[in-house]
């Protein structure tokens, strides 16, 4: 059995749960194409913290890492206690693009697959993906690339008839804006091909897009347009300022969090970088709030305990220009962690290799992921829990 995880995969873990440990609540909301953003709860305690998984849906580990880490609380291999506690989970914050990714994926890498056999496709993948990358900086092409040539039998028509009018819609979506060839494994975007970290009304991207720039993304991914509904990076659907259904629901159920409990913090997670990110000082003028030192010091404090379990790099956070960085201006003790210090998601990450004379990058990516950041997260409640009462108290 492979580490990677589609779409009902998820689902079907998430729905085996004990439901006397983690309970699946009314869903937060609902995407444009109907599909629900589910919401789990553990615990009952006084304090309460949010954990989010799958912005970017090509950051497939994100998902997995937050369903794993739910697993264990069910199987009690980690112990967070319960009474003092409660733990949202949003594992799957963008379904559509899980859904389509997960499918590009499931073209080529059978579900019942052996680790062995996984890991040779990850493998590869990450191969023809540094590749890529090396050719770009070498020769500036924008030609196919090795590793969505893998995936080139993956278009819309392979996703599941029950998927029926969001296959539709993507197949129209490829035709209008000439999508490249095997583009649907980069696929990061909602369902409508708008990328939800940068569907925020001061994004900067909007301007360019504005002003009819054509914006490329980088490296090994140079031949997709951010400027296009499509994979990733375009900020609205066909007007600014209209913010998706999955913000609107994120930002509502964080509102909500924080208005009728103790919201002592949360957790986003990304892929990939190992980094975690604090609140810096800003470039230009924070447009959501007035951020006090205060509030720069306590996302500090415990972005360097998170940072030093996992031995991830701190960054202070300078731009605030996407939907991840006004939840951590509007929500302070929140953290934004990049899972992962080796690139091209989304198979990259699953790399669980050690093989002799392999520098540490590579060494057992896939487990230093989980393991790391479960012991991460237990370190790092009670540094909340202390600064919140601390300031709150």
């Amino acid at each position: 059995m492979g580490k990677i995880l589609d779409y009902d995969e998820m689902n079907d873990i998430l729905d085996g749960l004990d439901s006397k440990i983690i309970k699946k609540k009314k869903p937060i909301g609902y995407t444009y194409f109907g599909y629900p953003i589910d919401h789990f709860v553990y615990g009952h305690g006084k304090y309460h913290v949010i954990i989010t998984g799958g912005t970017h849906s090509s950051e497939l580990i994100s998902n997995v890492f937050v369903i794993k880490f739910m697993e264990k609380l069910c199987n009690k291999e980690i112990d967070i206690d319960k009474n003092l506690y409660t733990i949202h989970f949003i594992p799957i914050v963008n379904p559509e693009g899980t859904i389509i990714v997960t499918s590009a994926i499931r073209s080529l890498i059978p579900k019942n697959i052996s680790d062995e056999e996984e890991q040779t496709y990850c493998l590869a993948y990450y191969r023809n993906s540094y590749i890529e990358g090396n050719y770009v900086n070498k020769y500036g092409d924008r030609d196919y690339k090795l590793q969505q040539m893998m995936f080139r039998h993956a278009t819309p028509d392979i996703l599941d008839d029950r998927h029926k009018v969001l296959k539709d819609y993507l197949d129209k979506l490829f035709k209008e804006n000439d999508l490249p060839i095997g583009c649907m494994i980069n696929w990061s975007s909602n369902g409508r091909g708008v990328d939800l970290n940068s569907n925020i009304e001061n994004s900067s991207l909007i301007n360019r897009v504005e002003n009819g720039e054509e914006i490329y993304a980088s490296l090994h991914l140079n031949n997709i347009r951010r400027d296009k509904l499509g994979p990733l990076g375009c900020p609205y659907f066909s007007k600014k300022g209209e913010i998706e259904k999955e913000n609107e629901a994120l930002l509502n159920f964080y509102s909500k969090i924080k208005t009728e409990y103790n919201l002592i913090g949360s957790f986003i997670y990304h892929s990939c970088g190992d980094i975690v990110y604090y609140l810096g000082e800003a470039k230009k003028k924070n447009p959501w709030v007035n951020l006090t030192k205060e509030a720069k010091e306590k996302n500090y404090k415990v972005a360097k305990v998170y940072a030093d379990k996992t031995g991830y790099k701190l960054d202070g956070l300078e731009i605030y220009t996407t939907m991840d960085s006004k939840l951590k201006s509007l929500f302070p003790v929140t953290l934004l962690i990049e899972l992962g210090g080796v690139r091209a998601t989304p198979l990259s990450q699953f790399m669980d290799l050690d093989l002799e004379g392999s520098s540490d990058e590579f060494k057992r990516v896939y487990s230093k992921i989980i393991n790391d950041n479960i012991l991460a997260i237990i370190d790092t409640l009670p540094v909340m829990l202390d600064l919140y009462n601390k300031y709150n108290g």
